[in-house]
């Protein structure tokens, strides 16, 4: 298929799946003699993968980190283990403030003024 047709089927942009294939993060697929890229349903599970991870705050150096452990076959390494806490516990701050603005936003939403929303969002972290 075209590639536009399998971004448009992934979700993920054209320019995106070319960048992923070149950095080595999705194989380069086979073509067909009209020089068509010919992906899999394996394909755009991995581009969507991919893509949700970046979009979560994962640089493309954790990407391809984080892929080669999970290719490998045995036990993570200390450095490996290391690796995933510091994902894990950035992804744990993400979430707190993701916690965080959802209640500040029902708040919003609930009627309380914008200043009394942002003091909340902004004042109390700073006072920690």
């Amino acid at each position: 298929m075209k590639i536009s047709d399998f971004s448009a089927y992934s979700g993920v942009p054209s320019d995106t799946i070319r960048y992923y294939e070149r950095r080595g993060l999705l194989p380069a697929p086979a073509r067909k003699p009209s020089n068509y890229r010919m992906y899999s349903k394996d394909d755009a599970a991995q581009v969507r993968f991919l893509h949700d991870l970046q979009s979560l705050g994962l640089s493309l150096h954790q990407l391809v980190t984080l892929l080669s452990i999970c290719d490998e076959k045995k036990s993570l390494s200390l450095d490996d283990e290391s690796f995933v806490d510091t994902i894990l516990g950035d992804l744990e701050a993400r979430q707190a403030l993701s916690d965080r603005l959802e209640t500040v936003l029902r708040e919003l939403k609930a009627g309380e003024k914008c200043s009394d929303v942002a003091w909340k969002m902004f004042g109390e972290r700073n006072a920690s």
